[in-house]
């Protein structure tokens, strides 16, 4: 058990119905981490976690304890998450996959389990958990009788994958793709390989690495699979319609009602996985004509004339540039509605004028930037006789679209998550 933890205790302890860090979230019979972060210390909230039912609470310090209940302190209350996810993970039997990679992550993982699903129970890592705090969080609340536990791993600089993995000790390891993120962390895409790659480290002889060809070269693996252009998983005859996207794969033909490129290659690398797994994807294909996106990621309406792509989630140059690819695709009157990509470092400019060429290059009819950084997209789509606006304010994107009410049109919402472009579909009346 958990050091600091001593017999008096050992007593009281049981395993609880949940790990909780968010007080507001506890329910009876939930044990409570006070967990401090850069902007909140979860020991303010202790008393709370206890009036919602917490039974016991793990702490940095002496705490008032209702009867009954118990509180066991220790130096270091992550620590004591990660201990509880590490004995999660020695008592599970199953198999475990770990996703890491610069884009595609949560949709890759999203649908890597919901395959399996038709084979066996499984444990996902909860929307976007993947942070250091994250991961042995979803870990620690995963369930021992699934078959399978996948986990979307996140990384900012070199280092977070590789303690991510000493945690989860991945049977199938996977990077999804890799292009420029977090380059003020990074340093460089050199660095950006490098960390994503942290993901095989420590493999065994049984375990599968999987990557896209294109930086297959980079990781010396054994038992890799890999799949894109190069590789036996590559895609062929593909197209794009407000229905979703189409493509074969060996001449077997493939339907995803998700109309985005992206979720092609998504599909290619899940394909991986179930081989690396022992199954025949074959099998599971027919299965993705019922898989949907969640919310930011490829979310698809209709609102009168105009077919909207809610890709607002997060941004960096690689998914901005698959989306801008994928609007290209639809046939129409064809809008980009772009926010800041952040965290790019000293380059961050160059990476926005590169959007804003890509935007003339790919033909976009009107092109919406918004942003401090994205004036350098629209100074850009200016230069080469683009029809673009640039905003500071995302009313007045909502006010000029409105212009555009009775144009039948494809609008593609794409920014990072502090951008909040939600807001402006949000305002458009749409439920998302």
């Amino acid at each position: 058990m958990l050091e600091g933890l001593d017999a008096k205790l050992l007593g009281t302890y049981r395993p609880p119905r949940r790990v909780v860090i968010d007080s507001r979230q506890v329910e009876e019979g939930d044990l409570f981490i006070a967990i401090k972060g850069s902007r909140y210390d979860g020991h303010d909230f202790v008393d709370s976690a206890f009036s919602r039912g917490a039974y016991g609470v793990i702490v940095e310090k002496e705490v008032k304890v209702p009867k009954g209940k118990f509180a066991l302190v220790v130096k270091d209350t992550l620590s004591a998450l990660r201990t509880l996810a590490l004995e999660k993970r020695k008592a599970f039997g199953g198999k475990v996959v770990a996703i890491a990679g610069s884009a595609g992550k949560t949709t890759t993982k999203e649908m890597i389990a919901f395959l399996l699903s038709k084979v066996g129970k499984v444990c996902k890592t909860p929307k976007n958990q993947n942070s250091q705090i994250g991961v042995p969080l979803a870990l620690a609340n995963f369930e021992r009788d699934c078959q399978f536990w996948v986990v979307e791993m996140g990384a900012s600089q070199k280092g977070d994958v590789a303690k991510l993995v000493d945690l989860v000790k991945p049977h199938i390891r996977v990077i999804t793709a890799i292009g420029e993120e977090h380059l003020e962390t990074f340093g460089c895409l050199d660095d950006v390989i490098v960390g994503n790659g942290e993901v095989f480290k420590d493999m065994e002889k049984d375990h599968f690495g999987i990557c896209p060809h294109y930086v297959s070269h980079c990781y010396d693996i054994p038992n890799k699979i890999t799949f894109g252009d190069g590789s036996e998983l590559f895609a062929q005859n593909v197209r794009i319609s407000t229905e979703g996207v189409s493509f074969k794969v060996k001449e077997e033909e493939i339907f995803i009602p998700i109309p985005s490129l992206g979720v092609v290659e998504n599909a290619l690398c899940s394909f991986a996985v179930l081989k690396a797994l022992g199954f025949d994807w074959k099998n599971f294909k027919d299965y993705l004509k019922e898989f949907q996106p969640i919310e930011g990621r490829f979310k698809t309406f209709r609102l009168g004339k105009w077919f909207l792509i809610d890709d607002s989630y997060n941004a960096n140059p690689l998914s901005v540039k698959n989306a801008l690819h994928t609007l290209s695709r639809f046939e129409g009157f064809k809008i980009a509605v772009l926010g800041d990509m952040l965290e790019l470092g000293e380059n961050s400019p160059e990476y926005h004028r590169e959007v804003g060429r890509l935007c003339h290059q790919l033909n976009i009819d009107l092109c919406l930037f918004y942003g401090e950084y994205m004036k350098f997209a629209w100074e850009e789509c200016i230069k080469k006789g683009c029809r673009a606006q640039h905003f500071v304010d995302k009313l007045d994107i909502v006010k000029y679209l409105k212009n555009f009410s009775q144009v039948e049109c494809v609008v593609l919402f794409k920014g990072s998550r502090a951008m909040g472009l939600e807001e402006v579909l949000q305002k458009l009346n749409i439920r998302i």
